[in-house]
């Protein structure tokens, strides 16, 4: 046989492992043009480099072995052609992908330097949302009951669904309601009451439909007095939530509804725990907020 290309030539001509050729003619895709019946040694065609080379265009697109088998049987100028249109969607729709998660990573690293710098004069301010659309866990979690609150969040993740994981993105949530702002207000630490506390989990969707049509609600547009605290201590939590009540009572201000706690920097950012940041925001009333808070 003329121009005859041993397996290990072919290979490196092509920049592919042996092993590869091996199962391209094992599942049938590029059989050898010759085998030696006394050796069993392969042999490939130097017309085979062009369809080696087909192969592994059309593997950097995107298709699989057994589309790409099945392309290679009989070939024409139309079925390539369609091949080709096919491609050009693909590649498409991957680029739309792209744009996606760039546009959402970016809004998310945005928002991480905006959280971090609207503090820098006081660590109490008073911020005004448009209307948020939420969809609610269906069932409270207690506060004690990490696991649970943990399998709440995965939950409410899978409902959102979206092009990448839910991170770094203020969108999980919990309500602390009105109802018992007086005995947090009262409480020295975490007493078995306030360690049984059922909270209701809740994510925001205002940037995205949900993978399955949900029911939502809706947190109303408003001024809220806002402060943060880093951490996972639950203590910290009580201690921040007692000072925005205390500064509501000390200054006037007219609370309206249950405070939301919005995780701002999560966990999956840092192994530091300090640097996982909360955010509590209590709606108080229009009138009475006639400045922002002096530190």
């Amino acid at each position: 046989m003329q121009n005859k290309l041993s397996i290990g030539e072919m290979a490196k001509l092509r920049n592919v492992t042996v092993d590869t050729l091996r199962h391209y003619d094992k599942i049938g895709l590029l059989k050898p043009h010759y085998i030696d019946p006394d050796s069993g040694y392969r042999y490939y065609s130097i017309y085979q480099y062009e369809v080696l080379g087909t192969i592994k265009e059309l593997r950097r697109l995107g298709f699989s072995l057994e589309e790409i088998k099945q392309f290679l049987t009989n070939r024409n100028v139309k079925k390539s052609v369609q091949l080709l249109q096919q491609s050009l969607a693909n590649i498409e729709e991957k680029i739309k992908e792209l744009q996606d998660i760039h546009a959402i990573m970016t809004a998310r690293l945005n928002h991480i330097e905006h959280f971090k710098s609207s503090y820098k004069d006081s660590d109490i301010i008073i911020k005004r949302f448009e209307e948020r659309e939420y969809i609610q866990l269906d069932r409270p979690v207690s506060w004690a009951n990490k696991e649970n609150l943990y399998f709440g969040l995965l939950e409410l993740e899978k409902m959102i669904g979206g092009s990448i994981p839910v991170l770094a993105s203020n969108k999980f949530g919990d309500f602390i309601k009105k109802e018992y702002f007086d005995e947090f207000r009262q409480a020295s630490d975490f007493s078995s009451n306030l360690s049984n506390y059922q909270s209701q989990l809740f994510i925001l969707v205002q940037d995205e439909e949900p993978v399955r049509p949900q029911p939502t609600k809706k947190l109303e547009k408003g001024l809220y007095l806002c402060s943060y605290y880093g951490g996972l201590v639950r203590e910290k939590m009580l201690a921040r939530l007692k000072k925005l009540l205390y500064y509501c009572d000390a200054h006037g201000y007219e609370i309206i509804g249950d405070a939301v706690r919005i995780m701002q920097v999560d966990i999956s950012l840092t192994d530091q725990y300090d640097e996982a940041y909360y955010e509590l925001q209590i709606p108080i009333q229009e009138k009475a907020a006639a400045k922002q808070p002096s530190k």
